[in-house]
């Protein structure tokens, strides 16, 4: 019974990458989640027999192993799509899932740069080769556009506008939305462009930062990896910052913050990191909230 279930996971998991058009990282999280919960339902039971208990009893033991509010939620989210998906596909006549409520995930202040940092990092001494070219650029582009790391590593060349300073990007749920960069980072990004073009073996590849190792048929036709830009910001920030949870991320949390503290819109910014709702962006009103108890608490004589 086991097996059946399985195959419906991969039917799910096929609709979710030819109809919805997810990236292969989610869909490879929803696998993991679903034969998770699978597991742990009795293997005579068929999937319309599964009930509300089943699922709240596979929520409750991953409670207990101390796993994340925010796993949790997603978990559940990856049984109620299923369970979606299945109604519409008229194999189950009810989503039993949407009656069970999701974990409240406590909002967590994100990770940011102060000024002085960003300036430190993006004025670093960097050298002349062409990785170090590279590094400085990757840099500047996560806080000058406030990419997330799957995007950037995505940019193609073609999708560069110079002149009007604009890149299109592939974010979440293969959304196109534009980023919008300024005179430092189109300075940097022209030197890189040069240095680039000095090194034949990327003359095949549509990316801006290509992968350094070739491909089966010898070219350089893929992109750089998560890993690799990962490993390289952290090795920049760690010369300015003993911070361990500052990473690519804190770099684009540095972007919206810093726009927010110099009087940027919050539906602008939204639009700017590409967020569906505006709760998202909202998690940078409480760090405004949070500097202005600071400005009050160091400066009102009421205050002490």
């Amino acid at each position: 019974m086991l097996n059946k279930k399985l195959k419906t996971v991969e039917r799910f998991l096929q609709y979710l990458q030819v109809e919805k058009q997810y990236s292969p990282d989610t869909i490879r999280a929803y696998k993991v989640d679903l034969e998770q919960f699978f597991e742990s339902v009795d293997s005579k039971v068929k999937i319309a027999q599964i009930s509300t208990n089943n699922i709240q009893q596979f929520i409750q033991n991953l409670s207990r192993k101390k796993m994340s509010e925010r796993t949790l939620s997603r978990k559940l989210a990856s049984i109620k799509s299923l369970f979606k998906y299945l109604v519409r596909q008229e194999e189950v006549r009810v989503n039993i899932a949407s009656l069970i409520k999701a974990p409240k995930i406590p909002k967590r202040l994100p990770n940011y740069l102060s000024n002085a940092e960003i300036s430190s990092l993006l004025d670093y001494p960097y050298g002349d080769t062409f990785k170090d070219y590279r590094d400085r650029l990757i840099l500047e582009l996560f806080y000058a556009t406030g990419l997330r790391i799957s995007e950037l590593i995505k940019i193609k060349i073609g999708n560069i506008q110079t002149e009007s300073g604009t890149i299109k990007v592939l974010g979440k749920g293969n959304k196109e939305r534009i980023v919008v960069f300024g005179a430092t980072a189109s300075d940097i990004l022209r030197e890189y462009l040069k240095q680039r073009a000095k090194c034949e073996q990327f003359n095949l590849s549509p990316y801006l930062f290509p992968q350094f190792k070739k491909s089966i048929d010898g070219s350089m036709k893929s992109h750089i990896n998560v890993k690799t830009v990962f490993n390289i910001v952290k090795k920049y920030i760690r010369q300015i910052s003993s911070d361990e949870k500052l990473s690519p991320h804190s770099l684009r949390h540095s972007f919206a913050t810093h726009l927010l503290e110099n009087g940027a819109d919050l539906m602008a910014v939204k639009d700017l990191l590409g967020h569906a709702s505006l709760s998202s962006t909202q998690i940078y009103t409480h760090l405004q909230t949070k500097k202005l108890q600071e400005v009050y608490n160091q400066a009102h004589p009421h205050a002490k």
